[in-house]
């Protein structure tokens, strides 16, 4: 790593306030995950990256309990205006 990247390294890192090993795993990170689109031109490349996977812990979500002479076909009905009540 030459001077001038060991330099920017640490002021990103006083900056973030994230570790120099932290921000060079993500960039090797990076790195790794778009490696293959750089034969595409910059302004059809974002249109090609593949998205980056949401955590578990995005994706669980608290269950809604439906009272049991309620289905969610009964909410849908209700959230369109065309339930009986």
């Amino acid at each position: 790593m030459s001077d001038v990247q060991a330099e920017g390294l640490r002021a990103l890192a006083q900056e973030t306030g994230r570790s120099q090993q932290d921000l060079i795993r993500e960039a090797l990170s990076e790195y790794v995950r778009t490696y293959r689109l750089r034969g595409f031109p910059p302004e059809v490349r974002h249109l090609l990256t593949p998205g980056r996977r949401a955590s578990l812990q995005a994706h669980s979500r608290p269950l809604l309990l439906l009272p049991d002479d309620m289905t969610s076909d009964d909410i849908l009905a209700e959230e369109r205006g065309l339930s009986d009540s």
